[in-house]
């Protein structure tokens, strides 16, 4: 069975007035939920109820809807932004064809382009370079610091006379540089 119809008519008893106004407001907001949800619009309700409260209901906000209403140039406004973003992406298209030409001139491929097998060689490639490069600080730190003579010296003996005859050894301290420095 379905509903029957009401008729609408003022209702004399205060009680039952402030009542049926709390559920029917309730039912209106719902309602326009339901429009704003379902056909993506924007919904502004505003309900005054006889103690004189105001409701509001907005979707998206109800300030929004009232002020995108008695202010027209917002629509404007979103549709110089709507503009500006189609500046933009054509813009973009614009880089991405001039980098593709580039790209071309110079018979380069992209990262994009390499296999899986050529992005692992060239990792390698590059991680043996950047250990190369490690090596080499390490040893030119080592050969530029003040304590250079204490690690990395080589004692050679040599035998000298002295003026008396007698023979003495001493120790001549040389710098030792690393055989793969001057690679």
């Amino acid at each position: 069975m379905g509903r029957s119809k009401i008729e609408i008519k003022r209702i004399e008893d205060i009680t039952k007035r402030k009542a049926t106004f709390l559920r029917r407001r309730k039912s209106i907001f719902k309602k326009a939920d339901a429009l704003a949800k379902l056909w993506n619009v924007e919904v502004a309700v505003l309900v005054i109820s006889p103690t004189n409260i105001p409701y509001t209901y907005g979707n998206p906000c109800f300030n929004d809807v009232v002020e995108r209403i008695q202010n027209p140039s917002a629509s404007s406004k979103l549709d110089s932004l709507m503009k500006e973003l189609e500046q933009i992406k054509e813009l973009e298209e614009v880089l991405r064809k001039r980098q593709q030409k580039n790209r071309e001139k110079s018979n380069m491929k992209g990262i994009v382009d390499l296999k899986l097998e050529d992005l692992v060689a060239f990792k390698g490639k590059l991680e043996a370079h950047q250990a190369g490069l490690k090596r080499k600080h390490v040893e030119m730190e080592d050969l530029s610091s003040p304590s250079m003579l204490s690690k990395n010296t080589k004692k050679k003996k040599t035998r000298t006379e002295s003026s008396s005859g007698q023979s003495r050894e001493m120790y001549e301290l040389r710098p030792r540089i690393p055989r793969n420095y001057l690679e």
